[in-house]
C-alpha cells in the first residue's frame, strides 16, 4: 500500500493495525493536508460482518463532533479498497506513553486526570449522541504532543440499549448482537460485555475505569495467562488494591467505574468527570485530600489522637455554625428549550427511544399531504419515514426495549394499533375496531415490553370510552377502566416501575388525571384515584424518569402550558417556568434527562367583512394583523374603537384600536395576567374579559381609557367568556364551579354572588336585543361540535337555536338575526351564515376561505363584521436538556 494513491490520497507510512483495520499515514492531495486512512484487509473484507462493522464505525464516528474524539473526513471504496480518512493526530497512543516501572507518581496523576477528563468529556459526548464504544482501551486513545487526547475506533459501536438483565437478543441501528456474542478486547471488558448480556452505557464507564487503573498504577486491572483466565477474572475478582500514596478520592472513582454490577457504577459519563474536574482543580491547588504542599505530590499524613482533639472541637464547632447558617436557596438550573424540529407542516407526538438519542414522532411531511410516522436523531440528521400508507397515523410509543414502535391509523370507521420496528420494515396489526370520536388515541408500554395499553377498540361506539391492555404477543385485550356514563378515559402513561397507571378521564369540558394501582401482572386494584388539578384542563402527560412526578399539559385561558405535580398528592402543580405557552405531547426520556414537546403557534389575525357589499365575500381582507397573534374583536357600542386579544408584546393582553384599524395600543398592564375575550359595556367606559393567572381563569374589568383593573371572581374554579347585558346591570359568563359540564352564570356588574342561568351545559353567553334571552353554545358529539341554546334571562326551559358550528364563540347576536360560522369543509373553508329570527331561516352571506376560530362582531352601522381568522398553526418539537 506504501506510495499508492486511493482517489486523491497518497499512502506515506504504515502507523498501525488492529483487529477492525490497518493505518496508514497519508496525503490529502486535494487540501494538501496530512490525513489517517483506515483499510480492511483484502482479505477480509469478503467477511461481511467485518466489513458491516466497518462501515458502523465509521457512521458512529461521523455523528459525532467534539474536540477528544478523532474528526472522520470521508468514507469511500475505491479499487476494491474500503477505507475512509480520518484526522492525522501526530503523537502516541496512550499504551505507548503510560510508564510500566518507575516514574514520579506526581507526574503520573497530573498526567492521569488531565487525560482523564478529556476521555470521560468525549465518552459523555458519545454517550449523549447514543453511541456507545464498546472498546474503550490505551490503545484506542491518542495523546497529541500538547497533551490533547483523541479517542478512536468506534469500530463496536451501537446504538444504547435499555438497561437490562434479560439476556434475549437486541436490535440495534443496523445490526443485531445476539445473547453470547463477545465483542471488544477481554482486556478491559465489562463483565456484562465478557457474559454477552445485553450492553449500554456502563460498560464504558467499567473500561474506563480500567483505563484509569492502568494509568495510576503502570500495570491492567485484570491481567492473567489466557483471554478465558482474564475474563474470569473481570467477571468474579477485584483488582488489586491501588497504592497507599493514591489519592483517597481518585481510588473511590475508580472502584465505583469497576464494579461488577452496572446498577452499582456511576449511571452516567458526565458525572465521572464532574468528579475527575473536581479533583483535577484540588491536585492542581494543592488542596487534594491527603497531598503534602505543591500540587500532584501525594503523602497520607497521621494524625496522631492528641494531635486530633483540637482539630475535632474545632471541626464540631464549625459543623454547628454551618448548620445554623441561613440556608441560600437553591438556584434552579438554567433550562431553556431549543428546536428540536423546525419542518414545513407540523410535527407532533414525540416520543424518545429508551436511551434518549432517538425521537420518534408524527408528521405531515414536507407537502403537508398526509400525517405519517418518522424517526430522528436527536440533534443533527434527517427524519426517517417508518409509515407510507396514504391513511393518516398518529400517537407513535416507543417500546422500552426498542424493538417496536406503536402507533394508530385512522381508517374509514375504525382505527388499527400497529407495530413497526424503528428502522422501518414490515408493520404487524396489534388490534383494531372503532373508535370513541372524542376518546383521541395515545399508547403506553407495560415496563417489559409485553403489554401495550391505549383505548378499546370495539365494535359498539359505547365500548371505547375506557382503556384496554393488549398483549403483545398474543394480541389477548384484557380492560383496565371502565369509565362513568359521559367520561372517557385516554392517553395512558405507565409508571416506569409499572406499579401505576396514569390517565386523563374528562368531559367535552372537564379533565383530571387519575392514578390506577396494578399489580405485579398489571391487573387493577381498586378504583383510580384522581390527582385533582385545581379545574385545569389536563390534555396529555408523561412520566419523570424516577416515578414520583408527572408532567402533563393544561388549557389555559389563550393556550396550552406544561405543568408538574407528585404523584403522592398534596402539593399544587407547578408550571415549567421556562417552557412558553402553546405546549403540547409532554415526553420525557427514560435516560438522558431530555424533556420534548410540540410547541404550537397560531397564527391568527382580524379580518373584516362588508355586509353591504352586493357581491357576498368580495370585501373580506385582513383588517387588524401583526407578526403575532390577535382574536375575539368587539366594536365599542358607538363603533369608533374595537377592542380585541393580542399577545404581539409577548403574553396575551387586550388591546384597542380605532374602526379603521389604526393607532393600536395595549390596554391591560405589562404584569398582568394572561387576558382574552374582550366585551364592551354598553356604555362604552369599562370592558370585561377572562384573565389567567397561576392555570386559573377569572373574570376582569377594566376602564376604557386604561387603569382600574379589578378582579370580579375569586371562587377555586374556571370563569370565562363574560358579556354584559343590555342593560348593563349583569355580566354573565360560563363557569366548572358546579364540578361538571361549564354553566352559564350571571353576576351583578360591580361584582357579588352570581346566580346559575343554565342546567344542562354553556359556554359564551350573549344576551338578546331585547334583553329576554340569554343565548350560548354547548357542545356536542360529531364533526360540528358546538350547538346554539337559548334560555329565558332568569332562567327556565332551554331549547336549541341553530344545530353546529366549529367554535363555541362563533356567531353574534345582532338586532337582525343571528350571524354565524357555519362548519367548515374538509379543505378548512368556512361560511358566513345569518339566522334570521323572524323567520327562523339561514341564509349564506359571504363564503370564508380560511377558518374561523372565535369572537364575531357587527359594527353598530351594520356594515361590517369582524372575526378572526385563523392563516396558519405552527407545529414544531421542542428540546430541553438537563430536564429532572
Amino acid at each position: 500500500m506504501i506510495g499508492r494513491t486511493i482517489l486523491h490520497y497518497r499512502i506515506l507510512e504504515k502507523l498501525g493495525e488492529g483487529g477492525m483495520g490497518v493505518v496508514y499515514k497519508a496525503s490529502d492531495l486535494h487540501l494538501g493536508r496530512l490525513v489517517a486512512i483506515k483499510v480492511l484487509p483484502p482479505g477480509k473484507v469478503a467477511d461481511p460482518e467485518r466489513k458491516r462493522r466497518f462501515v458502523q464505525e465509521a457512521r458512529a464516528a461521523s455523528a459525532l463532533n467534539h474536540p477528544n474524539i478523532i474528526h472522520l473526513y470521508d468514507i469511500d471504496t475505491a479499487d476494491g479498497v474500503d477505507f475512509m480518512a480520518m484526522e492525522f493526530v501526530p503523537g502516541k497512543t496512550l499504551d505507548q506513553s503510560i510508564p510500566r516501572k518507575g516514574g514520579a507518581l506526581k507526574d503520573r496523576l497530573n498526567e492521569t486526570l488531565k487525560c482523564g477528563v478529556q476521555i470521560a468529556d468525549a465518552l459523555a459526548r458519545a454517550h449523549a449522541a447514543g453511541i456507545v464504544h464498546r472498546d474503550l482501551k490505551p490503545s484506542n486513545i491518542m495523546v497529541d504532543e500538547h497533551g490533547l487526547v483523541k479517542v478512536l475506533d468506534f469500530g463496536l459501536a451501537k446504538l444504547t440499549e435499555p438497561v437490562s438483565e434479560e439476556l434475549a437478543p437486541t436490535q440495534t441501528l443496523g445490526a443485531s448482537t445476539e445473547e453470547g456474542a463477545i465483542l471488544g478486547t477481554v482486556a478491559y471488558m465489562s463483565p456484562e460485555q465478557g457474559e454477552g448480556k445485553k450492553v449500554d452505557a456502563r460498560s464504558d464507564i467499567f473500561s474506563f475505569g480500567s483505563v484509569l487503573y492502568e494509568m495510576v498504577t503502570g500495570r491492567r486491572a485484570f491481567h492473567r495467562d489466557t483471554k478465558m483466565s482474564t475474563l474470569a477474572a473481570i467477571i468474579n475478582e477485584e483488582p488489586a488494591p491501588l497504592s497507599a500514596e493514591i489519592p483517597r478520592d481518585l481510588e473511590r472513582i475508580i472502584a465505583r467505574c469497576l464494579r461488577k454490577r452496572p446498577e452499582r457504577r456511576f449511571q452516567h459519563m458526565d458525572d465521572v468527570k464532574v468528579a475527575l474536574e473536581e479533583l483535577k482543580e484540588e491536585s492542581d491547588s494543592g488542596r487534594l485530600v491527603g497531598v503534602a504542599a505543591g500540587p500532584g505530590v501525594i503523602k497520607r499524613r497521621r494524625i496522631w489522637p492528641w494531635a486530633a482533639a483540637p482539630l475535632l472541637v474545632l471541626v464540631a464547632a464549625g459543623a454547628g455554625l454551618w448548620w445554623l447558617r441561613p440556608k441560600p436557596e437553591a438556584r434552579p438550573p438554567r433550562l431553556r428549550p431549543i428546536p428540536l424540529t423546525s419542518y414545513a407542516g407540523g410535527e407532533v407526538q414525540p416520543s424518545f427511544s429508551p436511551d434518549g438519542s432517538l425521537v420518534a414522532f408524527t408528521w405531515n411531511g414536507e407537502k403537508q399531504d398526509n400525517w405519517d410516522i418518522y424517526v430522528k436523531p436527536v440533534g443533527p440528521g434527517r427524519p426517517v419515514r417508518l409509515t407510507t400508507d396514504a391513511a393518516e397515523e398518529d400517537s407513535p410509543a416507543w417500546s422500552p426495549d426498542g424493538r417496536w414502535i406503536a402507533f394508530g391509523r385512522l381508517l374509514p370507521g375504525k382505527v388499527q394499533v400497529l407495530l413497526i420496528p424503528p428502522l422501518g420494515g414490515p408493520e404487524r396489526v396489534l388490534a383494531e375496531g372503532k373508535p370513541n370520536p372524542q376518546g383521541g388515541l395515545g399508547w403506553s408500554w407495560t415496563p417489559d415490553s409485553k403489554w401495550l395499553a391505549g383505548p378499546c377498540l370495539g365494535e359498539a361506539r359505547a365500548e371505547p370510552t375506557g382503556l384496554c391492555l393488549y398483549s403483545i404477543e398474543t394480541g389477548e385485550r384484557r380492560r383496565l377502566t371502565s369509565p362513568p356514563a359521559d367520561w372517557i378515559d385516554s392517553v395512558p402513561a405507565f409508571s416506569p416501575d409499572g406499579g401505576r397507571l396514569a390517565f386523563i378521564r374528562r368531559t367535552p369540558s372537564s379533565s383530571d388525571i387519575c392514578l390506577l394501582a396494578l399489580s405485579s401482572d398489571f391487573t387493577p386494584q381498586g378504583e383510580p384515584k384522581r390527582l385533582g388539578l385545581d379545574r385545569q384542563r389536563a390534555a396529555q402527560l408523561a412520566w419523570t424518569p424516577e416515578g414520583r412526578e408527572i408532567v402533563y399539559s393544561a388549557r389555559e385561558a389563550e393556550g396550552s402550558t406544561l405543568w408538574r405535580i407528585a404523584v403522592s398528592g398534596g402539593a399544587s402543580p407547578q408550571r415549567l417556568a421556562f417552557v412558553p405557552e402553546g405546549a403540547l405531547f409532554p415526553a420525557i426520556s427514560r435516560l438522558g434527562h431530555r424533556l420534548a414537546y410540540t410547541s404550537v403557534s397560531f397564527e391568527r389575525h382580524i379580518w373584516r367583512i362588508d355586509l353591504g357589499s352586493r357581491t357576498p365575500g368580495a370585501a373580506s381582507a385582513a383588517f387588524v394583523s401583526s407578526t403575532r397573534s390577535e382574536g375575539y374583536p368587539q366594536y365599542s357600542p358607538d363603533g369608533k374603537r374595537i377592542a380585541f386579544e393580542s399577545n404581539r408584546s409577548g403574553d396575551y393582553a387586550i388591546w384597542t384600536c380605532d374602526s379603521d384599524g389604526a393607532n393600536c395600543a395595549q390596554l391591560t398592564p405589562l404584569d398582568g395576567p394572561a387576558a382574552g375575550r374582550p366585551r364592551w359595556s354598553p356604555d362604552g367606559n369599562r370592558i370585561v374579559f377572562t384573565a389567567s393567572r397561576g392555570g386559573q381563569d377569572d373574570i376582569y374589568v377594566i376602564e376604557a381609557g386604561g387603569g382600574g383593573l379589578r378582579r370580579l371572581t375569586t371562587d377555586a374554579s374556571n370563569e370565562t367568556s363574560p358579556c354584559w347585558s343590555r342593560d348593563g346591570r349583569w355580566i354573565y359568563f360560563a363557569s366548572d364551579r358546579t364540578g361538571g359540564d361549564y354553566q352559564v352564570f350571571k353576576m351583578p356588574a360591580g361584582g357579588g354572588r352570581a346566580v346559575q342561568v343554565t342546567r344542562e351545559g354553556g359556554r359564551a353567553p350573549s344576551e338578546s336585543p331585547d334583553g329576554r334571552l340569554v343565548y350560548y353554545s354547548k357542545s356536542q358529539l360529531g364533526p360540528a361540535r358546538w350547538k346554539l341554546w337559548k334560555v329565558p334571562v332568569e332562567g327556565g326551559q332551554e331549547s336549541e337555536v341553530l344545530p353546529g358550528f366549529d367554535s363555541p364563540d362563533a356567531f353574534a347576536v345582532a338586532e337582525q338575526g343571528i350571524y354565524y360560522m357555519a362548519p367548515g369543509d374538509p379543505s378548512g373553508k368556512s361560511s358566513l351564515q345569518l339566522l334570521e329570527l323572524a323567520s327562523g331561516q339561514s341564509r349564506l352571506i359571504a363564503p370564508i376561505e380560511k377558518l374561523a376560530s372565535g369572537g364575531l362582531s357587527v359594527s353598530p352601522d351594520r356594515r361590517w363584521l369582524l372575526f378572526t381568522g385563523l392563516d396558519r398553526t405552527n407545529f414544531d418539537l421542542m428540546l430541553v436538556e438537563g430536564f429532572r
